[in-house]
């Protein structure tokens, strides 16, 4: 464990600690070369021995190669020394997740072009085939400029990538509440999976909670196949257009969904244009058309296996 005020590798003063994980721990740091703030993530001993950690950093790093936006502040470098370690760009900034614990939820006039940037971040990523599938308050920074910057691409997929499965990760990549049918179906995201992210985080940001929630994934997983959210039309000040983008954003069938990212940010810019049909038409559960047992067999086995795996965990914490 690395203490406050420790230099790693002779560059790296340790600032404070960001936070701590079953994958490993966050720390803010200063790079002594440059004078800047950075980054830090550096896996936990007993993660070395799987040599799939290494490629979480090695897929991660690949991408900071990729991408160059203000709004991602990627991994910038790699060190293969023991223990490994990654360097990631600083955002500036409070986590969202501490933004609206502490607001509970964010006015219309401020949410919809702050989203709407987000959006735009995301396409130019996925432009360059980049995924995220982990979109969630946790994962983004709000800035003093009020842009939203993303941060964690640990489990982002690169277009043409192999599947990598980490050990003590389920195979359902993602966080429930903000997580894509069908990924919770098994697939392994793209742009749309995505789109339904921010959906999910939009409703959040406006009403103060996802649009499922449960006491357990299972439940939330359950919801988001089958469960319509409840309606937003009681806040004031949002325009049915932005509703409406919402609505297609949450679509349970992705085909349903924007073709893009930037087409949904264009319609939260220009809610007059947005198409309001979307507000009106029914969302049938997605379980219930499927065209075979098997596949519903899939989606909850699946679902089944993560509560599982979280049960034994609890329990094992409680020893």
């Amino acid at each position: 464990m690395l203490e406050i005020g420790t230099v790693f590798q002779n560059r790296y003063k340790i600032l404070a600690t960001l936070g701590q994980g079953g994958f490993g721990a966050t720390f803010l740091a200063e790079d002594l070369q440059s004078g800047a703030k950075v980054v830090m993530k550096v896996p936990h001993i007993s993660q070395l021995g799987d040599p799939a950690v290494y490629e979480r950093f090695r897929r991660e790093v690949a991408i900071g190669k990729l991408l160059n936006h203000s709004d991602v502040p990627v991994a910038v470098a790699i060190c293969e020394d023991n223990p490994p370690y990654l360097v990631l760009k600083y955002a500036e900034g409070d986590s969202l997740a501490k933004v609206l614990a502490d607001k509970g939820k964010l006015p219309p006039d401020q949410v919809a072009g702050m989203v709407a940037n987000l959006l735009d971040a995301l396409h130019y990523c996925h432009e360059r085939g980049v995924y995220h599938r982990d979109i969630k308050p946790e994962n983004l920074v709000l800035a003093p400029d009020g842009h939203l910057k993303i941060l964690d691409f640990g489990i982002a997929l690169m277009e043409g990538s192999p599947r990598v499965t980490w050990r003590g990760f389920s195979g359902l990549m993602g966080t429930p509440e903000y997580m894509a049918p069908e990924q919770i179906k098994g697939e392994r995201g793209c742009a749309k999976s995505d789109v339904y992210a921010v959906g999910c985080l939009l409703y959040h940001i406006l009403s103060g909670s996802p649009p499922f929630t449960g006491d357990n994934p299972l439940t939330v997983m359950y919801q988001h196949m089958t469960a319509d959210p409840q309606s937003l039309k009681s806040i004031k000040g949002l325009h049915p257009g932005i509703r409406a983008a919402i609505c297609k954003a949450l679509r349970r069938r992705k085909e349903e969904r924007y073709d893009s990212a930037e087409q949904m940010a264009n319609d939260l810019r220009f809610p007059e244009k947005a198409d309001l049909s979307w507000l009106d038409k029914p969302d049938p559960p997605l379980a219930a058309v499927l065209p075979t047992p098997k596949n519903n067999l899939l989606i909850y086995g699946g679902a089944f296996l993560a509560a599982v795996v979280i049960l034994a965990l609890l329990l094992l914490l409680k020893r």
